[in-house]
């Protein structure tokens, strides 16, 4: 083959990697962290998650994107490795359909979906037109590339000369009779490009440009070579998804569970085509050869669906014997759940897992807040102190985060959802401070109170309970709107935070009316009982401004104003 072709080759798979990439991009602004949200609302029976599978993978023809997703979906523990492994089954099969509009020739069409794809990107600015934009365009240039692997190929067919077959005789030959070996370079090659997609279309590319050679044992792919390929590539993508997973124990038991499915199958299949040898026929037109390696490519997928369904409990529960769950191990350092330090492949994926991690700093400044509570009503300073080192927890958290959401933009300048990234990082410094306030005020007035065997009286407590459940439930509210970014819940938490501003002021003049009585124990509690309202108030202005976040995304604040806290 003369070099020139060579390098044009080369640069169809240059162009069929980087489309790959770009689509993944392009689904990241379109669906954004709710692709996970979906999958996680519709995979409660297991038929019902091998459909979500198929229909998530459908309108998400990435199969990177799904493995990740896999993986951070279990590691989030919103699913189980039982629910994901019947939604990976349903996935496989839907990744085909790109394989499949591959084998119908949308190569022709790829020039029109560039431009469709130029225009959404180039001249709309909504994120999420400009992310369809982005899967339109990435489409054309993974059609594109087909198209110009196979004039390539077709090319070069045309100057084959006697010594260049001689050279491809000698390679082929030697590995047809090998297909576990053609296979493990596959799966090789799919590890390489990170997408079975990716390596199955360079076989349709090469393949049909070299179909009708005056020497077809010397072609360079036939269905022989083709079909072991086919099944390397998807045992390629198991092996990516258990890269991607090694870390956790549930993901990784979800990842070894995909892999032996799709390794024994594709096992079976290379046998058959061992055993088949030179019956297996070889098709004479480009059509007929690629519907055919789609066709491999989704029957492969389908049997290894009708094999694994009924199989879910075994093999998760062998999983579970392969990768037992370590010991908890004795003063093991506390650290991020949900984020990694290793490298971000889906930036929609890595908003999740952020999301996640914040929620986790939530919880854990609503167990501060809680128990902050109870050890004011009991007097209990050791609880306090307690309570203060968890801020210690969020102080780490909340720089774990900022560091990883930081990194987005500096690894993904551009495909990162700027606003997203903001609302994340405000929302999060927001916990910080009432982790500070919990901290530094609210466990030094318990100190305060417990030292100075100080009560309040009756009534006053009775006000601080109602004051201190009424700031509870907003910071509740808070966490779920942040989650949701829901506008009724938005502005249900100003309504909210307008109602206890006006409270905190009337709780101020009852207490200053009891000092005015002379009752005694108002006069020993004064200055921790008008603290404690002042803080809580504070906190309860911190956890509202997500909402204001929220509605300006989703609509006008109607009547609310941003007045009437701090």
């Amino acid at each position: 083959m003369h070099p020139p072709m060579l390098l044009t080759i080369f640069g169809g798979v240059a162009l069929l990697v980087f489309g790959v990439r770009y689509l993944r991009k392009g689904l990241d602004r379109v669906f954004g962290p709710q692709l996970g949200t979906w999958m996680q609302r519709l995979a409660a029976k297991r038929a019902r998650s091998f459909l979500a599978g198929i229909a998530v993978s459908v309108v998400a023809p990435s199969s990177t994107t799904m493995s990740l997703l896999a993986v951070q979906t279990v590691r989030s523990g919103h699913l189980t490795p039982r629910q994901m492994l019947s939604i990976m089954l349903g996935a496989n099969i839907g990744l085909t359909v790109m394989v499949l509009l591959i084998a119908i020739g949308m190569q022709e069409m790829a020039p029109i979906i560039i431009l469709f794809g130029v225009a959404l990107f180039q001249f709309t600015r909504g994120n999420r037109s400009r992310g369809i934009g982005q899967v339109l365009l990435a489409l054309g240039f993974i059609f594109l590339a087909i198209g110009i692997m196979g004039d390539a190929a077709a090319a070069a067919r045309e100057s084959w000369d006697e010594s260049e077959a001689g050279v491809w005789s000698v390679i082929i030959r030697s590995l047809r009779p090998q297909p576990f070996l053609l296979a493990a370079f596959a799966a090789l090659m799919a590890l390489a490009l990170q997408s079975s997609t990716a390596t199955i279309g360079l076989v349709i590319g090469l393949g049909a440009g070299l179909l009708g050679q005056p020497d077809t044992s010397a072609a360079a792919v036939d269905l022989r070579v083709a079909i072991p390929i086919v099944l390397g590539a998807n045992v390629g993508l198991a092996i990516t998804t258990l890269l991607v997973a090694w870390r956790q124990i549930e993901p990784r038991r979800l990842a070894l569970g995909n892999l032996l499915l799709k390794a024994g199958v594709a096992a079976l299949g290379l046998l058959i085509v061992k055993l088949a040898g030179e019956v297996i026929p070889q098709p004479d037109t480009f059509k007929s050869f690629a519907l055919t390696i789609a066709a491999v490519h989704t029957g492969y997928n389908v049997l290894v669906a009708l094999v694994g369904l009924p199989l879910v409990e075994p093999v998760t529960n062998l999983m579970e014997r392969v990768v037992p769950t370590p010991p908890p191990r004795a003063g093991a350092a506390f650290g991020p759940r949900y984020i990694t330090p290793g490298r971000i492949g889906s930036v929609a994926l890595a908003m999740g897992q952020s999301l996640q991690e914040i929620t986790h700093v939530s919880e854990i400044i609503r167990s501060m807040l809680r128990d902050m509570w109870t050890a004011m009503k009991t007097n209990d300073e050791k609880a306090a102190r307690e309570v203060s080192v968890r801020d210690d927890k969020v102080d780490l958290l909340y720089r774990e985060i900022t560091r990883f959401l930081t990194r987005l933009a500096a690894d993904d300048a551009g495909d990162y959802d700027a606003d997203e990234q903001m609302k994340q990082l405000r929302y999060v410094a927001e916990l910080e401070t009432i982790g500070d306030i919990i901290d530094k005020n609210l466990c030094d007035l318990v100190v305060k109170k417990t030292r100075l065997r100080a009560e309040f009286s009756g009534e006053g407590a009775d006000e601080l309970e109602d004051f201190y459940q009424k700031v509870s439930e907003n910071v509740v509210i808070a966490e779920t709107l942040f989650t949701t970014r829901d506008h009724d819940l938005a502005l249900q938490l100003l309504r909210h935070k307008e109602r206890i501003d006006r409270y905190e002021r009337d709780l101020r003049d009852r207490h200053f009316i009891r000092l005015n009585a002379g009752l005694a124990e108002a006069h020993e509690t004064s200055a921790i009982h008008l603290d404690l309202l002042t803080h809580l108030k504070r906190i309860n202005s911190c956890v509202t401004h997500v909402a204001y976040a929220t509605l300006q995304d989703t609509g006008p604040r109607d009547t609310i104003a941003p007045g009437g806290g701090e």
